[in-house]
């Protein structure tokens, strides 16, 4: 009896570390939904910022939110596949500087709080995130 015991436990715990490993970024992330839920939360956000609402004055919202869920989808390892412009090119001329670079990370942050992805999730996005600084400030 102990013996099926263990095995059934055994073969519970495999289970569950399998079903832990097949779990995406995208997944924690709530999936096109969720994704797109804090993207177009940080659009809004980034609107009423004084401090950089500027950069945001011409943009197609919906366009923008649409890229930006690709993108982000893309990089969590979820089905879809950014066409969009490179960073460099999406902003260039635009000469964003550090401060408000970091405001924008900050209402994206703010963005994914509110819409309830966990602190670990947002860290594991911001890090993947990282990379593309270089590419946006001061092009």
């Amino acid at each position: 009896m102990k013996q099926i015991a263990f095995l059934i436990f055994f073969i519970l715990l495999i289970a569950n570390y399998a079903h832990a490993d097949s779990t995406t970024l995208y997944d924690e992330l709530g999936g096109d939904q969720g994704i797109n839920q804090f993207v177009t939360r940080a659009v809004a956000l980034s609107h009423q910022h004084h401090r950089i609402d500027f950069l945001f004055e011409d943009t197609d919202d919906a366009e923008l939110i649409t890229q930006l869920s690709d993108q982000i989808c893309q990089l969590s390892d979820g089905p879809c596949e950014y066409d969009g412009l490179d960073m460099v090119e999406a902003h260039s001329g635009m000469e964003i500087t550090e401060a408000e670079f970091d405001i924008f990370v900050k209402l994206v942050i703010d963005a994914m709080q509110e819409t309830g992805i966990k602190h670990n999730v947002r860290n594991k996005l911001l890090a993947r995130l990282v990379p593309m600084r270089a590419d946006i400030i001061y092009q």
